[in-house]
């Protein structure tokens, strides 16, 4: 690219670091030179190195893509102090500012400081900003289906929902986790339901996507019952948070079908979709996740239930409140 397509410096503002580093080597290697690549972190002590590596370009190396991490974390006077650095155009120097905040309510978070800096301005008016809300469960699949294209795996589609589903919403996470299928399957390019015993158990996984999939006819329960039941099964400190989350889902499904949807945030479309369910589900059988998370929770901390008794409890339970018995 030449200098007038290059962006003079850049912001990415996204909550997860693997997302970013994918997109900063997307825009550098679009470039005519090899570029390489320097971090710097803004919640540690920022070095010399990191302005020199700003202001002075080697004319006889490679040109540097300067970066920035966790730039919320960047200071009042650090900001101004770039104003005579991003002033000018610099061939062989392309600072980037990585701004990795959670986003709230589907909002970028961006500091008012460096909102009312006059470079932040143009990168927005010459659209060298970059936003994303991280990895959701769309981009997960689309993920997913790349991987196995590339490998020349066929996944199943009840397989690949529950997949989809057990992956985390991190890009490094998942690609661990894909990476550990790969070597599993090895030679193999049919993937079957007990290769999912090879995930690791994630504290965010999407209940709501189990129950989903708990009310489908065919092979699903299969797959969740031999995901949890291997997931869960010498992970005992995962069992808690496990509980906690079906409480979670539990409250929010009973606000649904309670007609209070006003007190539950989340997109519109999750909402319709969760808010049929709940009035398909009815309250007899929402009490029913309380009853049995309560039942588990107690059994083991009063030492009537083993871990694995408890774990036995949660699979065989789901199964029942959703129609799917095992």
């Amino acid at each position: 690219m030449t200098q007038s397509t290059r962006h003079g410096f850049t912001f990415c503002i996204c909550p997860d670091g693997q997302l970013i580093k994918e997109y900063i080597h997307t825009l550098v290697t679009k470039q005519d030179d090899e570029w390489k690549v320097l971090y710097f972190w803004a919640d540690e002590e920022i070095p010399d190195t990191y302005w020199q590596n700003l202001t002075w370009a080697n004319l006889l190396g490679r040109p540097t893509a300067v970066v920035l991490r966790r730039a919320e974390h960047f200071k009042a006077d650090g900001w101004k102090k770039l104003h005579p650095i991003l002033g000018r155009f610099r061939q062989g120097i392309w600072p980037f500012f990585c701004l990795e905040k959670e986003w709230e309510r589907g909002k970028a978070p961006v500091p008012v400081v460096l909102q009312k800096q006059a470079f932040w301005k143009v990168a927005e008016k010459k659209g060298w900003v970059w936003r994303s809300a991280g990895l959701d469960r769309k981009a997960v699949q689309q993920r997913v289906k790349q991987w196995a294209d590339a490998q020349g795996i066929s996944i199943a589609e009840h397989i690949q929902s529950v997949l989809v589903q057990a992956l985390p919403l991190d890009a490094a996470g998942l690609k661990n986790e894909l990476e550990k299928l790969e070597l599993l399957l090895a030679e193999r390019k049919v993937m079957q339901p007990q290769d999912l015993h090879v995930l690791s158990f994630q504290p965010e996984l999407d209940i709501f996507g189990f129950i989903r999939a708990l009310q489908r006819k065919g092979q699903e329960k299969d797959v969740w019952r031999t995901i949890l039941r291997n997931q869960l099964e010498g992970n005992a400190e995962m069992v808690m948070p496990f509980l906690a989350l079906i409480v979670r889902e539990a409250r929010i499904l009973w606000q649904l079908q309670a007609g209070e949807q006003e007190k539950v945030w989340m997109p519109g479309r999750v909402k319709a979709e969760k808010t049929q369910m709940a009035q398909r589900l009815g309250p007899k059988r929402l009490i029913r996740l309380w009853t049995m998370a309560l039942e588990a929770e107690s059994g083991i901390k009063s030492g009537d239930l083993s871990q694995s008794q408890a774990q036995e409890l949660v699979v065989s339970r789901m199964m029942q409140v959703f129609g799917c018995y095992v």
